[in-house]
């Protein structure tokens, strides 16, 4: 229910204007200004604008695409240096599992702190720490070709690392967007001193074509900032849930878990994450002050977390059969 609720966040909050834009509208009638008469001239003005606002969408939906295979390439990357590096450990008892699996999910930790922050690079410089085990492998014997290869899954990293980066610091056409932003601006105005037959007419029109506007414009803010983690997360926001259950897996690499269950723990850990359900308890009990109860929780404490939701979950059920 909560989840439902968020994402029709943006819905209820485009309500707000067109209630205030609605309100302006039947002000301007009790004052007895009917308006302008609508005109060829007006229908162009407002279909103009909805050709142009669709056109910018559409043009920034390749970017959101973009955004959505960049967690993929990031999870297939570390998939593949740590399985490499656990087939090189038993042939060849390098590197150290134990520091390159908590490298590997500090990455994935790095890179949410990155999407919170907004300005740091955590996430790069825990990719730049990978090569600490690669230097240790290129000192055993392990052949050089199987280091190199896992050199390329590094320099894999780094792209998808720099394209979250780049995506989420880069608005499409700035110029574009003022001028989205001027014609919303300017149809609105025109809305408020139109009459369209009657006045209950009218605020119907109004109201339903500040709705489409604005939402659009908004929905537009979205997509220029496809990545959030927390509680400002939603649907429309590109999901890192392969990363999290990378990190499951990496995390709890000793307890044999089966796929079925790191999925199970992934969902749990993702729902945590959404709510900071870990973050506002931590803040609680160390009676820090509310401004801080919503940093964002290190990824360990969370998956901990999201074991033993899974497990409270998974005995409920068994009490209940």
């Amino acid at each position: 229910m909560r989840g439902s609720i968020r994402n029709f966040r943006l819905a209820l909050e485009t309500l707000v204007v067109v209630a205030i834009i609605v309100g302006l509208r039947a002000l301007i009638f009790a004052l007895g200004f009917e308006g302008l008469s609508p005109t060829a001239l007006v229908s162009s003005i407002i279909g103009g604008g909805i050709f142009v606002m669709g056109l910018v969408i559409a043009g920034t939906l390749s970017d959101y695409k973009d955004a959505e295979r960049a967690p993929t390439d990031l999870a297939a990357g570390l998939y593949a240096i740590l399985r490499e590096t656990e087939s090189m450990n038993r042939v060849w008892g390098k590197p150290d599992m134990h520091r390159l699996r908590a490298r590997l999910v500090e990455v994935v930790d790095g890179l949410r702190r990155d999407i919170d922050a907004g300005n740091t690079r955590d996430c790069q410089a825990a990719i730049e720490d990978l090569s600490d085990s690669f230097i240790e492998l290129e000192e055993s014997d392990v052949p050089a070709n199987y280091v190199v290869r896992l050199r390329q899954e590094q320099a894999g990293l780094r792209k998808a690392a720099l394209r979250i980066y780049h995506i989420q610091r880069e608005e499409f056409l700035p110029s574009a967007y003022a001028m989205i932003v001027s014609f919303v601006i300017l149809i609105l105005l025109l809305l408020l001193f139109t009459t369209i037959e009657g006045p209950a007419e009218t605020l119907v029109t109004v109201g339903f074509l500040t709705f489409f506007f604005v939402y659009l414009l908004r929905l537009l803010n979205v997509i220029n900032k496809p990545f959030k983690v927390g509680r400002e997360r939603n649907d429309d926001d590109v999901s890192l849930f392969l990363l999290y259950e990378f990190a499951v897996h990496a995390r709890l690499a000793d307890a044999d878990l089966t796929s079925e269950q790191i999925v199970e723990i992934a969902e749990h850990l993702e729902r945590i994450e959404d709510t900071e359900e870990v973050a506002a308890d931590e803040a609680e009990g160390a009676g820090r002050p509310s401004e801080d109860e919503t940093a964002l929780a290190h990824l360990d404490e969370v998956v901990d977390a999201a074991v033993a939701s899974a497990q409270a979950e998974e005995s409920d059920g068994e009490s209940k059969r």
